[in-house]
């Protein structure tokens, strides 16, 4: 491939971010500043190992960075231990899994179609191949009941209880499930990837207090560069952590990308970072009343966090067409599983929407309530110029100025 094609690739990338709006709850924007770290020269080294203690020589500046990568991670989550080397956060996961529990031992974990991620016991991922996988699964309210939850760790004593998720976004009593997990020698891993940000800036309980070990992403709520980080108060799994991250399933880590990381930690820990992050709540709340107000069933009718479920099932419609039809008019969601659905992966029943990536482009009520009346117009095909509203709206609101 001749090399200016794919510069023109990435131009074209650009663009269709700026001309697009991204309503994936998985996804949000870099700061410049992050994107400059972490496409540093440190690409070039190789740090397999731990500070001051490398494979390979000349480390001594990364050994800094990652130093002060740990330094920022542990002040932003108040914790004792950060290993900020996992790749991503199913890495983080594989290891924070491992430290706590034996292969085939019993994990209890929510159903993937309620809610739950691929890691947290997916049959065809190494969570659902390594251990014994038993499920909780949503109440007719479409809430985690804690009464099921305890009935099933008295009756199965699982060794470890998996709270965090990808798609439900009810609330937790996390003092009630550690008093229940403690008193049947049941550990607790708390994913966070999705919530992160509420937790860092103090909007929310944050689960270190109730948990073993706490795994997350830092490209969510975080608003940082892609990867994972594994947190822990509990002093038995700092050695064990480390040495299941390395050597235990990566070799060096990604030497850039832990010095982007490094400033994403110290955007975030900052007065306007907690005005950004109730911001985003104040957002969904708003395209989710959007949404009933137009006639849509949403799985739980209220959100405290950046995202929601909404169902066709009435509205008869099919979930990868509208994914697919919205992207046309330059608006980004995807189509995700609800509780109990009846159909697969490919073409689930409902659609995920989040609002991370809007508010990081500044917007506020009145545009997240247009927004939200722009999909159901494009949903329901009512004709209108919506197209160019939206890229009009896209040039209002750029994501990088």
């Amino acid at each position: 491939m001749k090399i200016y094609n794919f510069l023109n690739f990435l131009k074209m990338e650009v663009k269709k971010q700026e001309n697009t709006l991204n309503l994936i709850a998985s996804e949000n924007y870099s700061s410049i500043n992050s994107i400059i770290y972490a496409s540093s020269s440190f690409i070039n080294k190789y740090t397999e190992g731990y500070p001051k203690n490398r494979y390979y020589s000349g480390c001594k500046f990364f050994d800094l960075i990652e130093n002060k990568s740990i330094i920022e991670s542990q002040n932003l989550f108040n914790v004792n231990f950060s290993n900020v080397q996992p790749h991503s956060g199913s890495q983080a996961n594989y290891s924070a899994l491992q430290s706590l529990i034996n292969i085939n031992d019993k994990i209890l974990s929510l159903d993937l179609k309620s809610g739950g991620h691929l890691t947290h016991g997916f049959f065809k991922n190494f969570s659902g191949s390594y251990f014994t996988i038993i499920n909780y699964f949503l109440n007719k309210n479409n809430l985690i009941d804690n009464n099921i939850i305890n009935l099933i760790i008295k009756k199965e004593k699982p060794k470890l209880l998996i709270l965090g998720y990808s798609s439900y976004h009810g609330d937790l009593d996390w003092n009630y499930l550690r008093k229940i997990s403690k008193k049947n020698n049941c550990y607790i891993l708390s994913d966070i990837s999705h919530i992160s940000g509420f937790v860092s800036s103090g909007i929310y309980k944050n689960p270190i207090e109730f948990s073993d070990i706490v795994t997350s992403t830092t490209h969510k709520t975080l608003r940082g560069i892609k990867g994972g980080i594994i947190l822990s108060n509990n002093y038995r799994y700092y050695k064990k952590i480390n040495s299941l991250v390395f050597p235990g399933q990566q070799g060096g880590c990604i030497s850039n990308f832990i010095a982007g990381k490094f400033f994403s930690f110290k955007e975030s820990n900052n007065f306007n970072f907690i005005n950004y992050t109730k911001q985003i709540i104040l957002n969904s709340k708003i395209m989710l009343k959007t949404f009933i107000n137009r006639g849509y069933n949403a799985i739980i009718n209220n959100t405290n966090n950046h995202m929601f479920l909404i169902s066709l099932n009435k509205i008869n419609l099919n979930s990868l067409f509208v994914e697919k039809y919205l992207e046309k008019y330059g608006i980004m969601l995807n189509k995700n599983f609800l509780p109990k659905d009846n159909k697969n992966s490919i073409n689930p029943s409902g659609i995920r929407i989040g609002l991370s990536c809007l508010t990081t482009r500044k917007m506020k009520n009145l545009e997240i309530e247009l927004i939200g009346n722009y999909i159901c117009d494009i949903i329901e095909k009512k004709k209108n110029n919506l197209f160019i509203n939206i890229r009009i709206l896209c040039k209002k609101f750029p994501i990088y100025k």
